[in-house]
């Protein structure tokens, strides 16, 4: 990989990815002495080859238009890259393949109640494609299997004696199954937050570039840029100004990334609105 991978989380190397990880993971208690539990799973998961990213170290490292911004910063290039490899495979963990908990088995129960007390000529559809091509999916509107799916509906909602104060989801292999990938614009906006946690956490201040100075020092252009470089968009403008990152953020900013269950880094995520 052309990088000394840390062997500790208490490595200088692991500085940054640290303090993001302490700020960003909801389930972490504070303790002075006890690494965030998201650190130590970033550094497994490093030392045991399970993070492989589109991009190489050598490539990050000879891309001048970061490279530049981040020393005119005073940041270590090194720490930042591990913070950098962090920040993708949370947003790989959020984004690819995590289950949507936006609605707890309770509610969704309830919704297909509704909906087959409403609709008595429903259709049952099975299908691996969301757009439901015929020659994709299995349908049926039998009586028999119907009516098995109502008394299924009616015995799990019978278990709760009332409506559930806390947000409860299915877990382990049933879980694991009903998955969902956020398109390319959602995965933008989660890393841009991530970035910006960093960013407020390594305590950059907001510079202007002096007269002849052609670095950029902003903020928003670098994660742009980062963005871009991590192959998460194919539109070179990223690398010229942030006005397409903010067009994203305007229609994406608002989505709600603590309602995924992701696999590996589980707990919830701190992250501010846009």
């Amino acid at each position: 990989m052309g990088y000394i991978i840390p062997q500790n989380w208490g490595d200088e190397a692991m500085e940054y990815a640290n303090k993001l990880a302490e700020r960003i993971n909801i389930g972490w208690d504070g303790e002075a002495e006890c690494p965030s539990d998201w650190s130590l799973r970033f550094l497994s998961r490093m030392n045991n080859g399970s993070i492989n990213p589109p991009f190489k170290n050598e490539t990050f490292l000879d891309n001048e238009d970061i490279i530049v911004t981040l020393e005119s910063y005073e940041l270590d290039v090194e720490k930042f890259w591990f913070a950098l490899l962090f920040i993708y495979d949370v947003k790989m963990d959020f984004g690819i393949n995590a289950a949507d908990a936006s609605k707890t088995d309770y509610d969704v129960l309830l919704e297909i109640e509704d909906y087959m007390e409403n609709h008595p000529q429903a259709y049952l559809y099975l299908s691996d494609d969301k757009e439901l091509r015929k020659c994709n999916r299995y349908e049926t509107n039998s009586p028999l299997i119907l009516e098995e799916l109502r008394h299924f509906v009616k015995r799990e909602l019978a278990k709760y004696p009332e409506p559930p104060q806390l947000k409860l989801w299915t877990r382990g292999g049933l879980q694991d199954s009903y998955t969902e990938s956020l398109g390319a614009a959602q995965q933008q906006v989660l890393m841009y937050k991530l970035f910006n946690v960093l960013f407020d956490t390594l305590g950059l201040p907001d510079l202007r570039a002096k007269k002849g100075e052609t670095v950029s020092y902003s903020k928003m252009l670098l994660a742009s840029r980062i963005i871009y470089f991590c192959r998460l968009t194919t539109n070179e403008s990223f690398t010229v100004d942030s006005s397409s990152l903010k067009g994203v953020l305007k229609q994406y900013g608002n989505f709600n990334f603590n309602q995924r269950h992701p696999k590996t880094y589980t707990g919830g995520l701190t992250l501010p609105k846009e």
